[in-house]
């Protein structure tokens, strides 16, 4: 399966994340800031992002406008995640962004947006609407 980078600082939902998605047979890592992530995203680009908006040094957003401006990892599909669901439109206009889940979220939920994610058929829909 996949290779899945979980970008979040609360380690309850970096457990959760993991627990649901090894169980689909994907191999997950963590990073605890945005700062991390970035590095981590650079030197061993996953298959997937799942992006959490809050989190310490370099928030969700700035570090998916880096994404966006970075030829090596502006086609990594993100599944973005947070507690302030009126960030959604924030991240609209990156063609990168997947999905988006409010927390807290199903295991179920999350292992849905991973798999539209990882099947690109939400590029096809995103470019046409």
């Amino acid at each position: 399966m996949a290779r899945i980078l979980i970008a979040d600082d609360e380690p309850e939902v970096v457990q959760f994340c993991t627990y649901a998605l090894a169980k689909d047979g994907h191999a997950v890592s963590s990073a605890e800031t945005g700062t991390q992530a970035l590095e981590k995203l650079r030197s061993d680009p996953p298959e997937l992002l799942i992006l959490d908006v809050m989190l310490p040094g370099m928030d969700g957003y700035t570090l998916q406008l880096q994404m966006a401006q970075d030829a090596l990892l502006c086609n990594i599909p993100v599944v973005v995640i947070t507690a302030l669901k009126p960030a959604q439109g924030l991240f609209d206009r990156f063609e990168q962004v997947a999905a988006f889940l409010a927390k807290p979220f199903l295991a179920e939920d999350l292992q849905a947006a991973v798999k539209h994610a990882l099947s690109d058929s939400w590029r096809v829909e995103k470019k046409s609407s």
